[in-house]
């Protein structure tokens, strides 16, 4: 599964360089690079959500549109915190670092819809405590996994501003599928 990732990443990396240089050697001006930071739930999925609740999630991107194409790369990092869940004592902290690619639709109005998806490491923290007077047990473990979502741009200010969705498949933890869904609001600069 490792080596198949890494080989996906760098056949897009392959891929997307030259169209990447020739954007560059024809003026990087007409396509600078966008920054954003955002913030929101973190919703955890499948087996995570039987021992976390929800959590609060953090993200600063660098995005690059492609060539003359609604395509576009961005880079990611994130850091989730998700809190206990009915009193069970497990609480935990993730933080990612992914590669997305995603594509812009036309749209005549304001509203500007995208999709994107996208390779990346996730290193997840857990933590549970054993009860009064036990230990507490702190374990953790990266994985590569995958992310897809949906998003909107729109006006707000004088800035961009956009409300995204994803789904982040973070692999198995012993067995225990590791998953969320985080929903951000964010501004662009």
């Amino acid at each position: 599964m490792m080596k198949r990732a890494m080989f996906c990443v760098a056949a897009a990396a392959i891929a997307f360089a030259p169209s990447m240089s020739q954007a560059q050697s024809r003026g990087a001006a007409s396509e600078p690079m966008t920054f954003a930071a955002g913030l929101g739930l973190a919703l955890p999925q499948g087996d995570f959500a039987d021992g976390v609740g929800t959590g609060l999630h953090i993200e600063g991107m660098a995005s690059k549109r492609l060539q003359a194409s609604p395509a576009f790369l961005r880079g990611e990092l994130g850091f989730a915190h998700f809190g206990e869940k009915d009193n069970l004592g497990t609480t935990s902290n993730q933080i990612a670092a992914a590669l997305d690619l995603g594509y812009n639709f036309a749209a005549s109005s304001s509203m500007k819809p995208y999709v994107l998806g996208g390779l990346g490491a996730y290193r997840t923290a857990l933590s549970m405590d054993l009860g009064a007077g036990s230990a507490t047990v702190n374990d953790n473990k990266t994985n590569l996994g995958w992310n897809a979502g949906v998003g909107m741009r729109f006006k707000m200010a004088g800035h961009v501003a956009y409300v995204e969705g994803r789904y982040v498949d973070q692999g198995n933890w012993d067995g225990a599928k590791i998953a969320s869904l985080p929903v951000a609001f964010g501004l662009e600069f």
